[in-house]
């Protein structure tokens, strides 16, 4: 079978599973339909490989994927992809110890770029990176404690690199600001 970028594909089908292979014979994709109504729900994509390197899911059965797994070479799990309108992934999640989640990144506008970063540690937030000017670097870095914004540095001239820190009281208010040379 020729799909449509022209290249010739192997594919065996199993009713409710379509494995595709290369003109190698090389698994590039399992394909399955877990509630038959002739879309995949979960796509395997292996490339050649032994393990699974992407898993995309349509949770919710609407036809459009909505879950994106990427896993390495060894098969552990490197980033989950959620997305919360449908079709592209707008909220990344990235393992830490335990499987609990270590960094949250979420595109906003859906622009394939990260306009916030959310830094967990035992599923707290520690730390948040910003674009807040949306030109794809981060412009300012905010510690949090126990809940609570404690500091901030901000990149105000855009060279990527902070140049004033502001320090907060326990209750938000600005303690101070200080120009970091």
């Amino acid at each position: 079978m020729v799909g449509p970028d022209g290249v010739k594909r192997y594919l065996d089908d199993k009713g409710a599973y379509k494995a595709w292979y290369d003109y190698w014979g090389r698994l590039e994709r399992i394909e399955y339909d877990k509630n038959g109504d002739g879309r995949a729900d979960h796509v395997a994509h292996y490339a050649g490989g032994r393990t699974a390197r992407l898993l995309e899911v349509d949770e919710d059965g609407t036809g459009t994927m909505d879950r994106w797994e990427y896993y390495d070479e060894a098969g552990a799990l490197l980033k989950v992809g959620t997305s919360r309108r449908g079709g592209v992934p707008d909220v990344w999640t990235f393992p830490g110890p335990g499987g609990q989640p270590r960094r949250l990144e979420y595109d906003d506008d859906r622009d394939g770029k990260v306009e916030r970063t959310e830094l967990l540690e035992k599923g707290r937030v520690v730390g948040l990176e910003l674009d807040a000017d949306r030109d794809g670097k981060t412009d300012r870095w905010q510690r949090w404690v126990d809940g609570k914004l404690r500091g901030e540095e901000l990149d105000t001239d855009q060279d990527g690199k902070p140049d004033r820190r502001l320090a907060y009281d326990e209750k938000g208010r600005i303690l101070g600001v200080q120009k970091i040379e």
